[in-house]
């Protein structure tokens, strides 16, 4: 892999849809991600990231990024009694200041910046963030390629690398350092209490790790991947061919349904910002009498083929506009949309069996065992 660099709007928005499609339906909302990114353009700077293989093995690197949730619903007369008269920092100031925070307890300087998942906004984001704190990106993610829920489904902490240190800033201020922990579900969830208690996003920065230990725990060339398949999508729109055929080729994965929305069900559940959710589809084109369903905790995790378990996480699913393939979140989608589903194959360690108890069905409350798509797929006839 080499280092890669944006200087164009249309490079970003490739970029952007193609993260939005990795997330598999999460990874939070890519207009949001856009502009990010189109900000530090204006502002005469380059989007860019590294090879991991060019940065020297013992460089620190951290992991950033925003913790959303609606918070609960609060007067400014509240507010006030609390002392929260005024944001100290915006969105992006907040992710800058937790990477500086866990800098300043753990006495060191990080010289480099992981994702820690894909998305439409959760890879500019830090990226962003890297560009104010004059570092560079690393070509790669913890999550495996996708998106995911909670911070125990990440790579490190399947392979038992320590989440803590791990700060966390509020928007008006507030500065808390988690110096150990009982288990990363612990510490996620510490996280999202903080976001409630302060009405609002948090930032907060972890995995402090040299950059030879996250070449262990690395899927690396995440991002290019991600601006390759976003290209793919724009390009056979202009020479008008099927974007969504184009896009399954170039991740080597499975169509798995194509149909209409006829239901959405959309649930929030503690802080999360959009929570849970299912949409239920009518079958189209090829899919013609058949049903399909989708359920999702931000990213899509369990189908069902004509009331029959199908495609499960740790496989991604990926849901698209069918006639542009054109990826959104889970919860963009609404009735009436007609659409494509698609299926990838996961990162080999979610395969494992650890991989496969924080990331399969079963973890989410289903009764159900995880099958491989790749024999889902021969299954049902695919």
């Amino acid at each position: 892999m080499s280092n890669v660099v944006l200087r164009t709007r249309q490079e970003c928005e490739d970029f952007v849809r193609g993260l939005c499609f990795m997330g598999a339906g999460g990874g939070g909302r890519p207009e949001g991600g856009l502009k990010l990114l189109l900000d530090q353009l204006d502002a005469g700077r380059e989007i860019a990231w590294v090879d991991v293989e060019s940065l020297p093995d013992e460089a620190w690197t951290a992991t950033v990024a925003g913790m959303g949730g609606r918070g609960g619903e609060v007067t400014e007369e509240e507010l006030a009694k609390l002392g929260c008269v005024e944001e100290k920092y915006d969105p992006l100031g907040l992710m800058v200041a937790a990477v500086q925070a866990l800098e300043d307890f753990a006495g060191i300087e990080v010289e480099a910046i992981v994702p820690g998942e894909i998305g439409g906004s959760n890879v500019p984001a830090p990226i962003a963030a890297a560009l104010e704190l004059g570092v560079p990106v690393v070509d790669g993610d913890y999550a495996g390629g996708r998106a995911i829920p909670e911070v125990p489904q990440t790579i490190p902490e399947i392979c038992g690398v320590p989440v803590c240190p791990l700060s966390f800033v509020t928007r008006w201020g507030d500065v808390m350092i988690l110096k150990d922990t009982i288990s990363s579900a612990m510490a996620d969830r510490i996280g999202r209490m903080i976001n409630v208690a302060s009405y609002g996003p948090i930032g907060f920065s972890w995995y402090l790790m040299q950059i030879k230990d996250v070449k262990k725990v690395l899927a690396a060339g995440t991002l290019t991947k991600a601006l390759h398949v976003g290209r793919v999508i724009r390009e056979a729109r202009e020479r008008g061919a099927d974007p969504v055929a184009e896009a399954v080729k170039a991740i080597d994965g499975w169509l798995l349904f194509e149909g209409e929305i006829t239901a959405t069900e959309i649930a929030d559940e503690e802080s999360y910002a959009f929570g849970l959710g299912s949409h239920t589809l009518k079958g189209v084109r090829g899919h013609e009498g058949h049903t399909f369903k989708i359920w999702y905790k931000n990213e899509y995790h369990v189908s069902w083929m004509d009331g029959k378990p199908f495609v499960t996480s740790p496989d991604s699913l990926i849901m698209v506009d069918l006639k542009t393939g054109e990826p959104a979140t889970s919860y963009e989608f609404s009735i009436g949309d007609r659409v494509a589903v698609i299926g990838r194959r996961a990162h080999e360690v979610h395969r494992t069996k650890e991989g496969i108890e924080v990331l399969g069905p079963r973890h989410f409350g289903f009764d159900l065992d995880y099958v491989p798509i790749e024999e889902r797929v021969k299954e049902f006839g695919l």
